[in-house]
């Protein structure tokens, strides 16, 4: 089996990764699954760093607390958006962009 790659010579690139009109329920399940998934990875992350070197992750700590707290507020968007009837836009582009090699 053969592999094909494709070299990029960007060095920006946008992703569209949610973009669309929702009812509040498909809102909520397309929001707390990407925060969900986000939190899942920063527990693993300490997880390893903790088994493997016995160091924390100060970062991943800092990134679940924010993220929890933005779990908060799109529970509260979406219950809002519910109560009042209405529908919810979502747009969220991923902006990746090339650093240095690290050495």
């Amino acid at each position: 089996m053969k592999i094909q790659t494709t070299e990029t010579k960007k060095e920006q690139a946008t992703i569209k990764l949610v973009q669309g009109t929702y009812t509040p329920a498909e809102a909520a399940d397309i929001l707390f699954s990407l925060i969900g998934d986000k939190i899942k990875f920063h527990n693993l992350q300490m997880l390893s760093l903790q088994e493997r070197f016995g160091i924390e992750s100060v970062h991943s700590e800092h990134r679940i607390k924010e993220l929890k707290a933005a779990k908060i507020q799109a529970k509260d968007l979406i219950l809002q958006a519910r109560d009042a009837g209405y529908t919810m836009q979502i747009e969220g582009d991923v902006k990746i962009s090339f650093l240095s090699k690290e050495k």
